[in-house]
């Protein structure tokens, strides 16, 4: 048995779903949003018929939207089709955040058609339908802007990298041409004296 959910979303986020997925998500291991999704998925439980789909009372049509999923047979049966609110808001919140990390990539694009930042965020508004009540400008620049700053530290702080273990794969034949991962520990300093 499949079975079509609605979930609950933002506006904004609908209409990045929308663009990205078009009018429906299919649960699947392939793809961040689907396999989020799919790991969000919970059987229902037998005592609590609240629990066989995910609540629509979150969907009031102005802070929240309904988007549909579609859940495969195989998956409906393994996983079921259950979402809670918690992991609603969770997956509204990792939407949101592909969104920022989307638009920091649309700024610093190599083929970006203008360096002017002010530009490039409006382009990217603009290209998926976001209306100031939704995403407004000033609150997407300042949030850019501070994304920036936290980067141009993260890039400064860099320390050289050595490893204190390494892991070599070896693809020597081992009983019925078993693949072996041999372990070469270099000299090892753990940090808690062991």
């Amino acid at each position: 048995m499949d079975a079509k959910i609605l979930i609950p979303v933002k506006p904004h986020i609908k209409k990045y779903l929308e663009i990205q997925f078009g009018q429906l998500i299919v649960v699947s291991m392939r793809g961040y949003v689907p396999l989020l999704l799919l790991k969000m998925l919970q059987k229902f439980a037998k005592k609590d018929p609240g629990t066989v789909r995910p609540s629509q009372k979150l969907i009031d049509n102005i802070n929240y939207l309904g988007f549909p999923v579609y859940i495969g047979s195989s998956i409906y049966n393994k996983n079921g089709a259950y979402i809670s609110n918690e992991d609603l808001k969770k997956f509204n919140d990792a939407v949101d955040d592909m969104i920022h990390d989307e638009l920091y990539r649309w700024c610093h694009h190599p083929n970006a058609t203008d360096m002017v930042v002010d530009y490039n965020i409006q382009r990217f508004l603009d290209f998926y339908g976001f209306s100031e009540d939704e995403l407004p400008f000033g609150n997407v620049k300042r949030w850019y802007y501070r994304e920036r700053e936290r980067m141009n530290d993260r890039t400064k702080q860099i320390e050289p990298f050595t490893p204190t273990v390494t892991i070599e794969y070896s693809e020597e034949p081992k009983g019925k041409q078993a693949k072996v991962v041999q372990m070469v520990a270099a000299p090892v300093q753990f940090a808690l004296g062991f």
